[in-house]
């Protein structure tokens, strides 16, 4: 339901993490990104920041290097909702951040927007943000609507939001947990 790849490699999609630090390598860094994380790893922040799962410590450090409001941020907070979706609803800053984020990437992209409105109001949803889920749906619906009828992804976007809808009545159930396999 949260649109990530179903693998039976998901080991390669883990975000590589050093050891001695726990920085997580989200990214090729330049140079004077590496000196300012070299820097920052040895602050009490870095430690405060540590705490948090892989990525969603990525999103942080993104937020230290001044990468925030740009698609690689959003994909960032996106794979922390794919794969660390409990403590990412949890932690209702960085959460709100997310929605921040998907209001960047869905003004930055065409195609994609249904998808990304989608997967925002899903989101929203599974967080208890019924009114805020209802608009980003309500979004979807309408790109979804305006589509050409001939677009491949007319009736799987028709059919999702039609679970979401579903789903909104008991989103603990199992058929809508983010993990829960969705087939039209």
């Amino acid at each position: 339901m949260s649109f990530r790849q179903v693998t039976s490699c998901d080991f390669v999609t883990r975000l590589p993490v050093c050891p001695s630090n726990g920085l997580p390598l989200y990214q090729e860094f330049s140079e004077q990104e590496l000196e300012q994380l070299k820097t920052f790893v040895e602050t009490e922040d870095y430690q405060v920041i540590r705490k948090l799962p892989p990525w969603q410590r990525a999103y942080k450090l993104a937020e230290v290097l001044q990468h925030t409001r740009t698609k690689s941020a959003f994909l960032i907070l996106l794979q922390a909702f794919w794969f660390e979706n409990e403590q990412l609803l949890k932690n209702r800053d960085l959460f709100k951040e997310f929605v921040v984020e998907a209001e960047g990437e869905f003004g930055r992209v065409d195609k994609e927007k249904p998808f990304v409105a989608a997967i925002t109001g899903y989101a929203l949803a599974l967080a208890d943000e019924t009114e805020l889920a209802d608009e980003w749906l309500a979004r979807a619906a309408s790109l979804t609507d305006a589509m050409d009828a001939k677009n491949e992804n007319v009736d799987y976007l028709r059919a999702y939001l039609s679970r979401v809808s579903e789903c909104q009545e008991n989103m603990a159930s199992q058929e809508c947990h983010p993990d829960a396999v969705f087939r039209p």
